[in-house]
């Protein structure tokens, strides 16, 4: 599109142009006031990511000792854009050519601008799926991008923010389209956090304000929300003491996020998380000031030309151009050229033709978003609409497991797990099996990790891996639900799944077993809900099959990948638990019942009917098992008429009656 082209929504708005209402008169700002802000978003960006690209990936406790050569980065002559600003760059041409696009809009926009095979982490993996036949929201799905979880989103949608003025419904709203063509869950969350952080900063300049303004739009369940609101507990706990120290709120962010407290839950230095807790550790200590505000970015370590480009650009925003540090912005060049991985696109343009793109795409969003614009030249302005916020999508933690297992709890059982390589570690997800009955079946928003069987020795048991349940009663299996974790490949971060043999965290094939009183027997009639794929992350396979009484089940199978072991998020059976008597589950106790009990323990040399603790007479002691089996006598239900005490007595003493026949 011409330079020509992309002012079109703006004269389109000029045209479409109506009368504040009362509130819009309250939050208002001129067209020149905010193409300064603008100006400033881009230059601040671009500063901070230069700033901080010597001690990119470089992670030490407490932050690193490097000091920002200031002199170096701004005799910059030409800026090249990397994965940070070209994104943004490529953004604004496109809200300028689609203003409010749909994910298969912006991925017909990056299959036209993005070439194949280039990029890295998510990015890479998004355009990959693209030629793979799969479009936006699947390509950054965690069931399909196998970097889902990365810092991808989050430092490519931050101008959007800036292009939805004072609206941070809109630029949250307006970024999950983009986001998700890379991310999900929590990295989705942090993308709309940064964007709603910079379209406050319309009309905010307080650094603690914007950090909740922006935090508004994020899930409380969301991870994203969690290591927010920890940096400004611990900022605040820091503050309180009456001496700041970055270094210390570092060193608690490093312990609970990637080392001794952080649950294994920690990627590496591209994720998501303990990047958005840098960057607001730097908007926080940096106390709204540039300089110290990227320096404390890019010291931070982990993504540090990335988290400095992010702090800088909202500074610059709150500061507009015109604020910035006069020795930084004197003789600075305005020539900018984005990455050459962008195709049919110019990526060649100064700084006023940039922030041209930016101010046209915003004016577009303005009228889109409810706002209007009056007068022309210097007079014209940009009249807000209120700024409410919709409250985000929540996906709590279940308080308990599903399924027969959440049952056999609430009716106060005992269950256990077992498995193949079994650890019990509550302090690490990978070494804590008893979270596979913990309930929690979607880790997108709280961001725990999969139980896995690696042990460190490239083998696996006979038969294969398995994960296993244990009940204190028999019950009737019907079907198991397997929550998979994500599987490992071999090669680099930047390969694709098939290209290397993956190392593990799958299986190749799976039964269903089912144990009663440590007898085990396979299933029959067994059906997926859908084919085991190794290059599927995190699928979610119902396995169903004829009915079948146990006190044990478990999936079983081949280890995959060369290290041979599997993961797993969640394992949840069902079927029905028997009530007493009712011994075909019809959901009665009838003469049919009575008659199955009798023909399997009634006949001569067989169990007296009756007879629960087998003493060779019914009488009291058996009708005091009975009532403690339906809960009589002092707080339980009513014990049953006589009439029908012997033919539910049977039924009680099922259990039992079958255990020891065996």
């Amino acid at each position: 599109m011409s330079h020509t082209g992309l002012i079109r929504f703006a004269l389109l708005g000029l045209a479409l142009v109506g009368l504040p209402t009362a509130a819009q008169a309250q939050r208002q700002i001129t067209a020149d006031d905010y193409r300064d802000k603008l100006h400033g978003m881009w230059v601040g960006q671009l500063l901070g990511n230069y700033a901080g690209k010597d001690v990119e990936g470089d992670v030490l406790r407490g932050g690193l000792s490097y000091t920002v050569d200031w002199d170096a980065v701004t005799g910059t002559s030409l800026w090249y854009g990397d994965d940070d600003t070209c994104f943004e760059f490529l953004y604004a041409d496109v809200l300028n050519g689609t203003p409010d696009p749909t994910p298969a809009q912006i991925g017909a926009e990056w299959v036209d601008h993005i070439k194949p095979d280039t990029f890295y982490i998510a990015n890479k993996q998004a355009r990959w799926l693209m030629t793979q036949g799969q479009t936006p929201p699947a390509t950054g799905s965690q069931t399909y991008n196998r970097h889902w979880y990365a810092i991808d989103s989050q430092i490519a949608t931050e101008s959007i923010g800036g292009m939805t003025p004072g609206m941070r419904q809109r630029a949250a709203d307006l970024t999950d389209r983009f986001a998700s063509v890379t991310n999900d869950g929590y990295a989705v969350h942090a993308s709309q956090f940064y964007a709603a952080m910079f379209a406050a900063a319309t009309f905010g300049a307080d650094v603690e304000q914007l950090v909740a303004d922006g935090k508004a739009v994020v899930p409380t369940t969301s991870r994203t929300y969690q290591i927010i609101t920890d940096v400004q507990d611990w900022y605040a706990a820091d503050l309180a003491d009456g001496t700041p120290d970055w270094r210390a709120t570092h060193e608690l962010i490093y312990d609970h996020y990637r080392g001794s407290l952080a649950k294994g839950r920690y990627y590496g230095w591209v994720e998501s998380t303990v990047n958005i807790g840098m960057t607001t550790l730097a908007l926080l200590y940096g106390e709204g000031d540039f300089q110290q505000t990227v320096e404390i970015a890019v010291q931070g370590g982990f993504d540090a030309d990335c988290n400095p480009a992010t702090a800088g650009g909202l500074i610059g925003l709150v500061d507009g151009y015109s604020g910035l540090p006069a020795d930084l912005t004197t003789g600075l060049s305005e020539s900018y050229e984005a990455i050459s991985w962008l195709d049919n696109i110019d990526r060649y343009r100064t700084f006023t033709e940039i922030v041209d793109g930016l101010q046209t795409a915003a004016e577009a969003q303005v009228l889109l978003g409810g706002g209007s614009i009056t007068g022309a030249g210097a007079e014209r302005t940009y009249h807000l609409p209120d700024d409410v916020i919709t409250p985000p999508v929540e996906l709590p933690n279940p308080t308990g497991p599903a399924g027969l297992i959440g049952e056999v709890l609430d009716a106060g059982g005992a269950v256990t797990v077992s498995a193949s390589v079994e650890r019990h570690d509550p302090t690490y997800d990978w070494l804590n099996l008893d979270a596979i009955i913990d309930g929690i079946t979607d880790v997108t928003y709280n961001g725990h990790r999969a139980y896995k069987t690696y042990d460190g020795v490239n083998s696996q048991p006979a038969g294969g891996d398995f994960y296993q349940i244990n009940l204190d009663r028999d019950v009737q299996f019907d079907s198991v639900i397997f929550y998979e974790g994500e599987y490992v490949m071999g090669g680099s971060s930047n390969s694709y799944p098939g290209d290397y043999e993956a190392q593990g965290g799958f299986f190749e094939d799976l039964i269903v077993e089912v144990g009663d009183n440590g007898v085990w027997a396979e299933v029959t009639g067994l059906s997926f809900s859908e084919a085991l794929d190794e290059f599927a992350f995190y699928q979610v396979i119902a396995l169903s099959f004829d009915p079948i009484f146990g006190d044990q089940i478990r999936i079983r199978g081949t280890a995959g990948g060369s290290l041979e072991y599997t993961t797993i998020i969640e394992l949840e059976a069902y079927g029905q638990l028997p009530d007493p008597g009712d011994l075909n589950l019809d959901g009665l106790v009838n003469a049919t019942d009575l008659q199955l009990m009798k023909g399997g323990y009634g006949a001569p040399g067989g169990w007296p009917a009756g007879d629960l603790n087998n003493d060779g007479l019914v009488d009291a002691s058996d009708l005091l098992i009975l009532r403690t089996s339906f809960g009589g006598g002092s707080g339980g239900v009513a014990a049953p008429e006589p009439a029908t005490l012997g033919l539910l007595a049977f039924g009680a003493g099922l259990v039992l009656l079958r255990r020891r026949s065996r």
